[in-house]
């Protein structure tokens, strides 16, 4: 019943919920009459209880409240699902008796489910997410990135790719999506890996949607990526030929050369480790160990290098593996210099997305620091060093330009950084570096230029209409008639075509007025991507051209964790799964998701 305002106050009245019958409620009246018209009102339908819950929530009046509540199968499945990819659990998870017995405590309607039913739920819940991403990728406004990644599993030998897709969407956010993680069968050549990759981005329908391509070093890769150019050319998808397309990996590039600075301290290595052995032993030397590194020197037990100096002086036996004062100074030293890279690196993998503007200022440092170290005082590290160069040089000279095309593009740093850090490692030839990058970005912009031209060229065509009258056009016919015979010449509409054509050739580009700009200061914080996006309307293609730029990864992603792309795919919204089961005999359903092979 529901109390209802009179316009006489000293009358109330009640009205049922139900069937909305208008009844009395006088207090000397009583409630009597409105408690027999509830028990048998028509309109009252009885509700099943067993399918209400008692809310968590209390009611205002502190009363808990009843919902309704009905088990959703579908629901629960797609939970299960989630849960056996999140935590990569095997199918088999669902018949262990302590999970069957949590999920009849959880929800007594829940009905066991074998492993080969969890492995087709999860199957078709990859396909319907499959189809998502897909829709996704056709709706990124800009051009993608690839990322492929080829790793052996130490279990069986097997030789995998990983392909990740990489582009900046609608809302200027940087997006990344595995889209392909399979086996490959031999041979793993880079003829075989460019036709998986070509499948791949057909089946995805993006193949004409590609920007570049980040790669290890590989020596299959050249092949690969030479495979991949020409058909690109072929069917004319590929800008600048291809200037822009394969990127280095720029975290293998410096895994290799702190590789080879370490091997220069593999025989100081060696002695701490094979040290640290003879002390582990034996349980009366450890003990004895860290009771010298926690009451003589107050360190905690996990730093024991620090104690080592020490107990050699005291133990005849670990004199073999003690280390000279000349050996600590030199270890000492390679630490601080092998920090300059740790330092950079911790730079590149600190986002889970960085943009490709944060690559150029970290490694022209390390490019700088190798030099100066070569002029240092400390010759013992100048064969190492100029190892290291060697390895560095040959990636610097080879994507150099996508590095400064993209640090360009960060309003911090502009042109004028990028030919400050040039100078550094050049002197007097810097200018002809710089030249060349910037040559090769108008190149670039001119090619989105002509894009977009074209975009709004074939947009207007349908309604391009004469605007000429009849008028109009008798007198222009008079007027052409006039001056073949020498006759009267209005030069008006041929000075306005000459202005034009002037202005023209005078117009600076979006590319030049924005390198005219001064530039942000150098340290300041600011989410690069959000700048062009505030900034698209001025610069219209430049930001189209900012956005596929700033979307290229400098290194490929650590794929060994990823099962499947589901993980992945699930992951991005804020879930790994074995792709392949064999039929469940034991269940009615005969489900074919045979559709999700890619």
């Amino acid at each position: 019943m529901t109390k209802l305002e009179c316009e006489n106050k000293n009358e109330l009245k009640a009205q049922c919920n139900h069937c909305k019958t208008i009844f009395s409620a006088k207090s000397s009246s009583g409630t009597s009459h409105l408690r027999r018209h509830l028990n048998s009102c028509l309109k009252k339908v009885n509700k099943d209880i067993t399918q209400y819950t008692i809310g968590i929530q209390p009611s205002p009046e502190g009363v808990p409240s009843i919902k309704n509540y009905k088990f959703d199968a579908d629901e629960c499945h797609k939970a299960i699902s989630t849960f056996l990819v999140c935590g990569k659990h095997s199918f088999r998870t669902v018949e262990e008796p302590r999970f069957r017995y949590m999920m009849r405590i959880a929800s007594p309607n829940f009905k066991n489910i074998s492993r080969y039913t969890a492995a087709r739920d999860v199957l078709m819940y990859y396909a319907k997410e499959r189809d998502r991403v897909k829709e996704e990728l056709a709706k990124a406004p800009g051009l993608i990135c690839l990322t492929s990644d080829n790793w052996n599993s130490e279990h069986t030998n097997d030789e995998y790719i990983c392909v990740t897709a990489h582009w900046v969407d609608k809302d200027w956010k940087l997006q990344k999506r595995i889209i392909r993680f399979k086996a490959l069968f031999p041979p793993y050549d880079g003829l075989n890996i460019a036709d998986e990759l070509v499948l791949c981005l057909s089946q995805w329908g993006i193949n004409k949607k590609i920007f570049s391509i980040t790669l290890d070093n590989a020596s299959y890769n050249d092949v690969m990526v030479s495979c991949l150019k020409n058909r690109f050319r072929a069917n004319r998808t590929i800008l600048c030929d291809g200037a822009f397309f394969q990127v280095r990996c720029c975290a293998h590039i410096l895994n290799i050369i702190v590789k080879v600075g370490l091997e220069l301290a593999d025989d100081v290595v060696g002695k701490i480790r094979n040290g640290i052995r003879y002390i582990k032993k034996s349980g009366i030397r450890r003990k004895r160990f860290y009771d010298v590194a926690d009451k003589s020197f107050h360190l905690n037990v996990t730093k024991k290098l620090h104690v080592l100096d020490y107990w050699g002086q005291r133990d005849k036996d670990y004199q073999m593996f003690a280390l000279s004062d000349e050996e600590w100074r030199n270890v000492t030293i390679i630490c601080k210099f092998l920090k300059v890279f740790y330092d950079v690196t911790c730079v590149f993998s600190g986002s889970n997305y960085p943009t490709a503007n944060l690559y150029f200022r970290e490694v022209w440092k390390v490019h700088k620091f190798l030099l100066d170290t070569v002029k240092g005082p400390y010759s013992f590290l100048t064969p190492m060093v100029k190892q290291m160069q060697e390895k560095f040089n040959k990636y610097w000279a080879e994507y150099s330009l996508i590095l400064s095309c993209v640090a360009i593009l960060d309003p911090r740093y502009k042109l004028n950084y990028v030919q400050y850090c040039f100078n550094t490692i050049y002197g007097v030839h810097a200018s002809d570096f710089v030249e060349t990058i910037l040559s090769n970005l108008r190149l670039l912009f001119d090619e989105y230029v002509k894009k977009s031209k074209s975009t709004s060229s074939s947009l207007a065509g349908s309604s391009n209409v004469s605007d000429k009258n009849p008028v109009d056009s008798g007198l222009d016919e008079h007027n052409d008639n006039s001056a073949d015979f020498g006759g009267y010449f209005d030069e008006s509409d041929d000075y306005k075509r000459y202005l034009n054509e002037s202005s023209t050739r005078s117009e600076k580009s979006q590319l030049d007025i924005y390198l005219e700009e001064p530039e942000l200061e150098l340290n300041s914080q600011i989410d690069v991507l959000d700048y062009w996006s505030k900034s698209s309307v001025r610069y219209n293609e430049l930001s189209l051209l900012a956005r596929d730029l700033l979307a290229i990864p400098i290194s490929t992603p650590k794929t060994v964790q990823a099962v499947v792309c589901l993980d992945d795919w699930m992951r991005a919204k804020g879930f790994s799964a074995e792709i392949g089961c064999k039929k469940d005999d034991e269940d009615d359903e005969d489900d074919d998701v045979s559709s999700v092979a890619f």
